[in-house]
């Protein structure tokens, strides 16, 4: 197992360094280095206060799912759990080892809820999530297209098709009992905890789901619309919300190590046709890289400081 997942992650580090190179390979590296290094240290405070609270709401949107009455100590335990998977998700080749850290962490924290209900809430928490990103990344490309910006038509079409499915599940969720559509089993029943997810009195909390992510994506957008505005992009308001959303939705792959390299490649082909420098542009995902590490280097030093979140992750 350890053998896949380091192959894997070898993998992953040496495509990214070959994205990193092609896409650095344009600018003078030293200057972009040291523009980096210029950035003031209130910045720097102010994206990671801004990067705490969007992980705050995310991770109140996926309490909501288990714990409609809003509490602080729910919504601590919650954002605690988001962080850890942060952290942990540098280690291993996809986002699905943070799930199901996500889910450990949980789990042990509320051994009264089903194992199989909390991670039904993990996995329909990053439904919710994904869909949004879909609708939203659809939308851009349509106005995108409308305003004369390449967007390659095998985009446009995937997001069609995503949308659509995300739909149909919706439509599912919402007008049919979904613990009712499965024959039922020794195996199936076991699924009674998830589907319990999915009944009457969730889909109201499935619609709340829905507008904290609209919420936090656009909050997350402008994070970086203020990033590139402090580098100097010359990037209108509009080009952010058309193009991130469909970066977005790309770097869901698991490519690359922490979007390193893809990232900075799809900033390239998207923005660069809007009139930017590369350079500047370069910036904006160089810093918004660094400021990942440190969000998730803050879930590595809770996990150091939580004892039993350790002795519950080596088990």
């Amino acid at each position: 197992m350890l053998k896949k997942i380091f192959k894997s992650k070898l993998l992953k580090f040496l495509f990214s360094a070959v994205l990193i190179y092609f896409a650095f390979k344009k600018v003078d590296v030293g200057s972009l280095f040291n523009e980096i290094k210029k950035v003031p240290l209130w910045f720097v405070l102010v994206n990671i206060i801004i990067s705490f609270f969007s992980m705050t709401l995310i991770s109140f949107r996926w309490s909501l799912l288990l714990f409609p009455k809003f509490k602080i100590k729910t919504l601590l335990t919650f954002t605690r759990a988001s962080f850890l998977a942060s952290f942990y998700s540098l280690f291993f080749p996809t986002m699905i080892a943070g799930d199901i850290l996500k889910w450990v962490v949980i789990d042990f924290k509320y051994p009264q809820i089903p194992k199989s209900k909390v991670l039904g809430s993990v996995i329909l928490d990053r439904f919710v999530g994904f869909s949004m990103f879909m609708f939203l990344g659809l939308i851009s490309a349509i106005i995108g297209k409308n305003m004369g910006l390449i967007i390659p038509d095998y985009i446009l079409y995937l997001l069609i098709i995503l949308t659509v499915v995300c739909f149909l599940i919706y439509g599912l969720i919402y007008f049919f009992d979904m613990s009712k559509l499965l024959p039922k089993n020794k195996l199936l029943h076991k699924l009674d905890d998830v589907f319990e997810l999915l009944k009457d009195k969730n889909r109201g909390q499935i619609a709340k789901c829905l507008l904290i992510s609209v919420l936090s994506e656009t909050f997350w957008i402008l994070q970086i619309c203020f990033i590139g505005w402090k580098f100097g992009a010359n990037l209108g308001i509009l080009a952010f919300f058309v193009f991130i959303p469909i970066i977005a939705m790309i770097l869901i792959l698991p490519i690359s190590i922490g979007g390193f390299g893809a990232r900075e490649q799809l900033y390239l082909f998207f923005f660069s046709q809007m009139g930017s420098s590369n350079e500047s542009i370069l910036l904006i995902s160089t810093f918004l890289g660094i400021l990942g590490v440190i969000i998730s280097l803050f879930g590595g030093l809770l996990s150091f400081l939580d004892e039993e979140t350790r002795k519950k992750i080596k088990a």
